[in-house]
C-alpha cells in the first residue's frame, strides 16, 4: 500500500494504491495515523489505485470519518473500482459514505 497526501487551502488529496488489508493497515499505521491528523479538514480519498479493502480497511475509514465529523470535516471517497465498490456496498457501507466516481 501506498498513499499520497496533498494539501491545498481547501482540502486534503488521498491517494491509496494497492490493497488496504490487516497487513497495510498495521505497517502504514504512522501514514495512515497523518491522515486522521488532517481530519478537521475536508477529506478525499482518491480510491483509483485501490486493489482491495479488507474490514479492518474499512475500519479505518469509519475511524476516519467520526474523527472527521467530530472536528468538523467531512470524507468522500471516489473513484473506487468494480470489486471495492461492491466490498462498500454489500458491507452497507456506501450508505454512510459519499461515494464518487
Amino acid at each position: 500500500m501506498k498513499i499520497n497526501i496533498k494539501q491545498n487551502e481547501n482540502e486534503v488529496i488521498v491517494s491509496l494504491q494497492g490493497e488496504l488489508d490487516t497487513v497495510a493497515t498495521t505497517k502504514m499505521s504512522e501514514e495512515l495515523d497523518r491522515v486522521k491528523d488532517l481530519a478537521d479538514q475536508n477529506l478525499i480519498i482518491d480510491c483509483k489505485e485501490m486493489e482491495y479493502i479488507s474490514s479492518s480497511g474499512l475500519r479505518f475509514f469509519m475511524q476516519l470519518k467520526r474523527n472527521s465529523e467530530q472536528r468538523g470535516g467531512s470524507v468522500k471517497l471516489c473513484n473506487l473500482n468494480e470489486d471495492v465498490e461492491e466490498i462498500f456496498r454489500l458491507s452497507g457501507f456506501h450508505h454512510i459514505f459519499s461515494l464518487e466516481s
